[in-house]
């Protein structure tokens, strides 16, 4: 499990509000949060495009302390809320477009995600079946 925000102390709901002022401040102003029994997780709207990110809940077994079980939330919310923000500085930082940054979370017409297409096994075997460009040039 990640060591980054472990013991935080940092209630979810300071961490959502902290993603909804986040994207507020970046003009995003359609998202949402959600939960189901699959996780937890947020979806937002830019310019036309919709993507969502989801927070796997972790599972809670017989040996799990309540107190444990909320520390992870708390630290999966935390994790979610940082990489959100490191991922929009670069963006302002001009290193990265917005599309490349968040194109794994992307969705598609049928409500998967980019990376939930690229994981089918069809789409896996093409890309073994195809030689991949040398990572630095000769």
């Amino acid at each position: 499990m990640a060591k980054y925000a472990e013991y935080t102390k940092v209630p979810i709901n300071k961490s959502r509000q902290n993603i909804q002022d986040l994207l507020t401040n970046w003009g995003i102003n359609e998202f949402f949060f959600g939960t189901s029994p699959r996780g937890e997780g947020i979806g937002f709207k830019h310019e036309g495009r919709v993507y969502k990110h989801n927070i796997k809940t972790p599972e809670k077994t017989y040996d799990m302390s309540e107190a444990k079980y909320q520390r992870s939330l708390r630290q999966r919310w935390r994790i979610l809320y940082m990489s959100l923000k490191m991922k929009l500085e670069e963006i302002d930082d001009g290193n990265i477009s917005f599309e490349d940054q968040f194109l794994a979370q992307m969705c598609l017409p049928d409500g998967g995600t980019v990376s939930d297409f690229m994981k089918l096994p069809e789409n896996i075997a093409k890309l073994q079946q195809t030689e991949m460009p040398k990572l630095l040039t000769e």
